[in-house]
């Protein structure tokens, strides 16, 4: 039994079916050491001011502002060198984050001052509050100070340790279950053998999961054999909150794979206007989303990129788009392509004269891995229009670690 496709879905329907079975997933509560990287389940609020008092901002001195009016280099202002409380004509050495002491309403930086025994000559002026941190000046209580759905980084994550917070709710982290079909595939490493070639989807899909936030759960590599198809979809279905499937996807005598996911559950849809990427399925088994993407490499991670990455970011709470980061250029080449199909172009990103140019590379089938690794990002031509010319603006998507400097791109 097999499904062949006799129409393309169109890319943003595919989409539509794809997100419209989909929410995020609950949350769970891990240590500090272990959020960067996750998803904030929900609004933060500061449970107190920080900081919690006045504070000094730098190593110097305590003083009333007052006493140090008119201090200068060849008349210094003459300070008593007290512990504790401040005071009239009295100063008191703090270090940077220390309580403010009493009686004090600035810090005299270190370096403008000299110190004589318990005598401190004050070489500059100080206003009140100058060098000190108030309460509450970096957040007050009860303030936002992150919101739900934010992806928590080195800053984020230090705010949290700010407010004394040891542990914080973040959204789970999908598992995907991966499976690369094809009774040609050797382990990558495995001795070369007549007929047989390595397996490069599994290793790059594993990449994709984990640079989307996700976790991957491999599930290894399986032959074009209907029964045993079968059997590793259970196990992805049972293992997994997403199933991807590499390879067996098109309409051949053994692209068994979208006949298999109509058999076990529900196929939503068999082919999509993407290139590369046109022979992609899509269903529910055991009501978990399945993708199932070309087997060649190329068409296999655009793929992935286009349809699988907007869910995975959906289910941990991130808008369901490809989250990547785009720049402007202008286009190198003039590109043509066909209506109703949507034309992903793999660019080289050059700099003419301070300005950034989009090279389009050649790309002479869907299984050219090479197509990614030479470039540094795509851009899309849209269904409805035929040619791209010559100095036209694109807006490019850099694949992920990709800096669109002028250090990074390449001379022209």
């Amino acid at each position: 039994m097999g499904s062949p496709f006799l129409s393309y879905t169109r890319l943003d329907e595919a989409l539509r079916l794809i997100l419209s079975g989909l929410s995020p997933l609950g949350w769970e509560e891990v240590p500090l050491e272990e959020a960067c990287g996750r998803v904030l389940f929900s609004d933060l609020l500061s449970p107190a001011d920080f900081p919690p008092f006045d504070r000094s901002a730098v190593d110097g001195y305590a003083v009333r502002a007052e006493d140090t009016f008119g201090a200068g280099e060849n008349s210094p202002r003459r300070l008593r060198l007290v512990r504790g409380k401040a005071g009239p004509g009295r100063a008191v050495e703090v270090m940077t984050g220390q309580p403010l002491p009493p009686g004090a309403d600035a810090v005299v930086m270190l370096e403008h001052t000299r110190r004589k025994g318990k005598i401190l000559e004050v070489l500059a002026p100080v206003t009140p509050g100058k060098n000190v941190s108030g309460r509450g000046e970096d957040v007050r209580k009860g303030e936002r100070v992150l919101e739900g759905g934010r992806r928590l980084g080195p800053a984020e994550v230090g705010m949290l340790a700010c407010l004394g917070l040891g542990r914080v709710r973040v959204f789970r982290r999908p598992r995907v279950s991966l499976l690369s079909t094809g009774s040609e595939l050797l382990v990558p490493g495995e001795r070369p053998r007549p007929g047989k070639i390595p397996d490069l989807n599994l290793p790059s899909l594993t990449c994709a999961v984990l640079s989307c936030g996700a976790l991957p759960v491999p599930l290894g590599r399986c032959p074009d054999e209907r029964g045993e198809l079968r059997r590793r979809l259970g196990e992805g279905v049972e293992k997994g909150d997403v199933v991807v499937v590499s390879g067996g996807s098109s309409v051949g005598r053994r692209d068994l794979v979208p006949g298999v996911v109509e058999e076990e559950g529900e196929l939503l849809f068999h082919g999509v206007n993407l290139r590369p990427g046109g022979p992609t399925a899509f269903g529910r088994v055991g009501g978990k989303p399945v993708f199932c993407l070309p087997g060649f490499p190329a068409a296999c991670l655009l793929s992935f990129t286009f349809l699988v990455r907007p869910a995975l970011r959906l289910l941990q709470g991130l808008p369901p788009d490809r989250g990547l980061r785009r720049v402007e250029a202008r286009l190198a080449r003039k590109v043509a392509s066909s209506l109703g199909r949507v034309d992903v172009v793999r660019v080289r990103l050059v700099e003419r004269k301070g300005e950034l140019w989009a090279e389009p590379l050649r790309v002479t089938g869907s299984g050219i891995l090479s197509s990614l690794t030479g470039s540094d990002g795509f851009f899309t031509v849209p269904e409805d229009t035929e040619v791209v010319g010559e100095g036209e603006r694109v807006e490019v998507e850099l694949w992920e670690g990709i800096s669109p400097a002028p250090g990074r791109a390449r001379p022209a």
